[in-house]
């Protein structure tokens, strides 16, 4: 079967457009009419039935009265006593003037049988009987070939009434002699006589309003079927046009080729067809490409964020637009929002020379690889990185920025900086080994004649004092050799278990005296519940030693020092730091404090053994020594131990 085209489609539609819409219409304006109809007959009707029973108050409350004053007992004229033909004879001249309406004084057992009532007027006054409380009605009925508008108001028997419509032998004689004995009698107070009726036709006028409302049906159908003709014109001589240029387009965007367009022409009479199908064609076309974008996307975001190395974006600013969760941590960051707030990327390299320099790489070739530079996080902590990074460019190949990826290499650099100073430090306490055997023996022998010769010798002679001073300084080469020594052999230790804070509080007794006097000022900043260690008692007592002595030398002219003891409950390790407010290490040194035989005191001022001997004797107990320091505002040594 051939599929309807949207042109055919389309005329269809307004065709069904226009014939509800005219149809709507023309039932809107016959309702319309029709109501307003009806009113205007209610209106009539109750004029009609006001003036009946104006009537037949007016002869019951008044003429009557009057009338059986003046007459003789017993006397009745109909004409001018009886409401049912007073009010008959008025309406009836009435009707002559206003010939529409038809009046009746409908009854059941009516005295003149003009007032019979019909089948119709029987139910009525059945049904003012059932229901006493009502005492009219009206409605739209059909009589015959007509239509007729009804108003019927109910009368009920009174007192008055039953003088003439009570036991006939009652009734007045000129009555009788009129209807004689037929109708109209045995009625009691309350009971339904009659129904004043009033008929209005109605057929005529509806019959017009049937043809106004055709009317309408007519014009409007007329007048929408031009303007929708002249709309029709307008947009074949001005749409059309367009939609065949975008047929096209879509033609390309479906993939079809320039020989294919002009194998299949488009056809004026089915042009919007064509470009629905070829629209639907554009649409399938551009759902596959969305789903595969979004597969796409999907994997995209899977490695972004399951990515265990750092992936970040950054614009020609050097602000960053994106930022995976391992960047997130790596950094310190709270969330995303924080990372991207941050005024530049720039700001996390811990020297602004490193910047420049990957910067002005990218820049020049494009990329930078495997770079290693030191970077630091949201807290200002030192890390090292390799930086893998390439100019990021759009479709028309502008630079809109950078983006590439950070791989921590901080533990890595950390460890290989501790294996070379572990292998440093072995190949060095070898050869210590070595010098101060052979050296210790020649000591020894030098001592040992010094000794002789002071017995030997006056004890005011400058030989004596030469003597002496060899023994002092023999004595100095003694002390060098015992810390070689004492570095270079993993002596026994003897470990029990330690309350680190008695340890350090002893040592700290010890100097802080003389601190005070030199205006060092002392902070203690111990934790509770720090756990025993075991631990060597003399071994910790050198190391504290150590370290508050260089902390002292450090602050010549004064400062403070802060000792503080934590425990970290995650892995149980319990952190010892030394802070100082002297004058710090500066960056080429701190990586060889540690070398034995290193240091930045003046000569004869330290042999560089101390914190070597530090480091071999936190080592032993499984620990790990870290330092902290800038020039000019103070160092921080911390020492980390297990508890378990």
């Amino acid at each position: 079967m051939k599929k309807t085209t949207v042109k055919t489609q389309f005329r269809i539609g307004t065709a069904c457009i226009l014939l509800l819409f005219c149809g709507g219409a023309a039932m809107a304006e016959y309702f319309y009419l029709k109501d307003r109809v009806i009113k205007c007959v209610y209106k009539e009707t109750e004029i009609y039935i006001g003036i009946a029973e104006a009537t037949r108050t007016y002869i019951k409350d008044k003429a009557r009265p009057v009338l059986t004053k003046l007459l003789p007992a017993g006397s009745f004229i109909p004409e001018a006593m009886s409401t049912s033909f007073v009010g008959r004879e008025i309406m009836s001249i009435f009707h002559k003037r206003f010939p529409e309406f038809l009046y009746k004084r409908a009854a059941g057992n009516p005295r003149n049988s003009i007032n019979q009532a019909d089948e119709f007027e029987m139910n009525m006054l059945r049904w003012f009987t059932e229901h006493p409380k009502s005492n009219q009605w009206s409605g739209m009925i059909k009589k015959g070939a007509r239509s007729y508008y009804v108003k019927m108001m109910a009368i009920k028997a009174e007192t008055g009434c039953l003088t003439c419509h009570g036991a006939f032998q009652d009734a007045p004689k000129a009555l009788k002699d009129i209807y004689g004995s037929k109708g109209g009698y045995g009625y009691k107070v309350g009971d339904i006589v009659a129904a004043d009726s009033i008929y209005i036709p109605v057929d005529v006028a509806f019959s017009r309003i049937r043809r106004i409302a055709w009317s309408v049906f007519i014009i409007a159908g007329i007048s929408l079927l031009s303007l929708f003709g002249l709309f029709y014109l307008l947009f074949n001589r001005t749409i059309i046009a367009d939609l065949k240029g975008m047929l096209s387009a879509f033609r390309g965007i479906s993939g079809k080729d320039i020989q294919t367009q002009k194998d299949n022409p488009v056809e004026s009479a089915d042009e919007v067809e064509q470009l629905k199908e070829e629209f639907e064609n554009a649409a399938i076309n551009l759902r596959q490409t969305h789903d595969r974008l979004k597969a796409s996307e999907s994997k995209y975001r899977r490695l972004f964020e399951a990515s265990q190395d750092t992936i970040f974006i950054c614009d020609m600013e050097a602000r960053i637009v994106e930022i995976n969760e391992a960047g997130i941590k790596l950094f310190g960051f709270k969330d995303l929002p924080e990372a991207l707030s941050i005024e530049s990327f720039k700001t996390l390299f811990w020297d602004a020379g490193d910047w420049i320099s990957i910067f002005e790489t990218i820049q020049e070739k494009g990329f930078v690889k495997d770079h290693e530079v030191n970077m630091k996080d949201n807290s200002g902590n030192l890390m090292y990185v390799l930086i893998t990074a390439n100019m990021w460019v759009d479709e028309q190949d502008r630079s809109c920025g950078f983006e590439g990826t950070l791989r921590d290499i901080t533990e890595k650099t950390r460890f290989e900086k501790q294996l070379v100073q572990t292998e440093k430090l072995a190949s060095i306490g070898q050869l210590a080994a070595g010098v101060a055997h052979e050296i210790n023996n020649p000591i020894e022998v030098i001592k040992c004649y010094s000794n002789l010769i002071e017995k030997g010798v006056k004890q005011d002679s400058q030989t004596l004092k030469d003597i002496r001073i060899i023994k002092k300084h023999t004595e100095q080469c003694r002390s060098v050799i015992d810390s070689l020594l004492n570095f270079a052999r993993n002596s026994d230790s003897r470990k029990e278990k330690t309350d680190i804070h008695a340890c350090i509080e002893e040592i700290m007794y010890m100097m802080e005296p003389q601190m005070l006097k030199e205006k060092i000022v002392v902070n203690r900043r111990f934790e509770k519940d720090i756990p025993l260690l075991i631990a060597d008692v003399q071994k910790m007592k050198q190391v504290f030693m150590n370290l508050l002595m260089n902390a002292r030398q450090a602050m010549q002219e004064g400062g403070e020092l802060t000792v503080r003891t934590a425990l970290q409950k995650k892995n149980k390790v319990v952190v010892i730091e030394v802070e100082d407010t002297g004058c710090g290490i500066s960056e080429r040194n701190i990586d060889r404090i540690f070398d034995p035989f290193f240091t930045t005191k003046a000569a004869g001022k330290g042999t560089g053994l101390g914190l070597a001997v530090i480091y071999g004797i936190v080592k032993q107990h499984g620990g790990e020594i870290e330092v902290k320091s800038s020039p000019g505002k103070g160092s921080t040594f911390t020492i980390l131990i297990s508890a378990n």
